[in-house]
């Protein structure tokens, strides 16, 4: 990402270096948006997964049918997806106009999760003293954390991970 040009952006796209900088106004921008709009996109996919999946107007959510639906480990799209965040990331702290777009997106993410745990925690009445912004959390740093486990050849897998999503669910929101 960082050594991204625009140039090589202008050839692929078939359109002139001119018009980048005129829509975009320079490189950091144009990685800003691009990759903000693309990490917004597979969240909202994600999100669009999980509802899909639970019938409208449940009177009861199941934790393990809600765990199998959430982020796994070992599933190969959403790993390139995690790797994409973390370099995203990496590469907002010398860029400050990404930065400022994975903030936007960082919160617009956040918000969506805290406002499904409280309309969850409602359903199940789920009386659990942790606040549902810091679930939320938890469960977003769940997904980037998996990449640690990329690294390691001993780590945690779907399976394992699944025993202890259900029981956080249980605990915490459901």
């Amino acid at each position: 990402m960082l050594g991204l040009r625009i140039a090589s952006i202008a050839k692929a796209a078939d359109v002139s270096i001119a018009l980048i900088y005129k829509y975009f106004g320079n490189r950091e921008s144009l990685i800003a948006e691009v990759l903000a709009v693309r990490i917004a996109h597979d969240f909202t996919e994600d999100n669009k997964h999980l509802l899909s999946n639970i019938p409208p107007n449940p009177t009861r959510l199941d934790p393990q049918v809600i765990a199998d639906l959430m982020p796994k480990p070992e599933q190969q799209w959403r790993q390139d997806n995690r790797w994409l965040r973390i370099e995203a990331k990496a590469a907002s702290q010398r860029i400050p106009e990404l930065r400022a777009q994975l903030s936007s997106a960082t919160e617009e993410v956040n918000s969506t999760v805290e406002q499904m745990i409280v309309a969850a925690r409602v359903l199940s009445k789920n009386a659990s003293p942790v606040p549902a912004r810091t679930i939320a959390w938890a469960i977003i740093a769940f997904s980037d954390g998996f990449a640690n486990r990329d690294l390691s050849e001993k780590s945690v897998d779907d399976e394992s991970y699944l025993v202890f999503i259900t029981d956080f669910l249980k605990h915490y929101v459901l």
